[in-house]
């Protein structure tokens, strides 16, 4: 009985000792990122393109994945990299027209704080358009390099979300010939 009770006593002790000391993870954690480290956000952008020329005007989406440095600063850079779907259909010297393009794109954005959480956005991306134009006659294939260049204003309404509006000029060369589209964007992003 004696010896119950001392290990019971012992036991006690140990349990009382190892409850009265709470322990605490240092903040930030180690691997957390931190503001001033790249997060990832997605992003998705409502886009009207207007054609040059004898070029269909298209809309579509087009979805990118960012990496964006959030820190506090005036300015703040931005990388990404976009797949998008654009279609459209037209008259063209009284033939039906339809278009699609799959502009395929990695970029660069520049956001420039102008007051709180409203920045001016500056960039350019480029990369690879796979399209195609058919008409009553038959098809062709318009793959080329494309690149993208333009501006537009971001508020950022939390922590994790913005929204966007911009403008964009882009040019695709293909082997048929070259063609122009001035580009007007509406988007979210969300950092996860």
């Amino acid at each position: 009985m004696k010896k119950l009770l001392s290990i019971a006593s012992i036991l006690a002790a140990l349990a009382g000792t190892a409850s009265a000391a709470p322990y605490y993870l240092p903040s930030p954690q180690p691997g957390a990122l931190t503001p001033y480290d790249m997060q990832p956000v997605y992003a998705i952008d409502a886009i009207y393109a207007v054609g040059d020329n004898d070029m269909i005007d298209t809309w579509g989406v087009r979805g990118s994945f960012n990496l964006y440095n959030d820190a506090e600063g005036t300015f703040r850079h931005q990388f990404n990299v976009g797949v998008g779907y654009e279609f459209g259909d037209d008259k063209i010297n009284g033939v039906d027209t339809d278009i699609y393009l799959i502009p395929i794109t990695a970029g660069y954005d520049l956001n420039i704080e102008l007051v709180d959480d409203i920045f001016l956005t500056i960039g350019g991306k480029a990369g690879y358009t796979l399209g195609e134009i058919e008409t009553d006659w038959g098809s062709d294939n318009i793959d080329g390099f494309t690149f993208r260049v333009g501006g537009g204003l971001k508020v950022q309404c939390s922590e994790a979300v913005y929204v966007r509006a911009g403008y964009e000029f882009g040019r695709t060369f293909t082997d048929p010939g070259n063609f122009g589209q001035h580009i007007i964007s509406i988007g979210v992003g969300c950092q996860f």
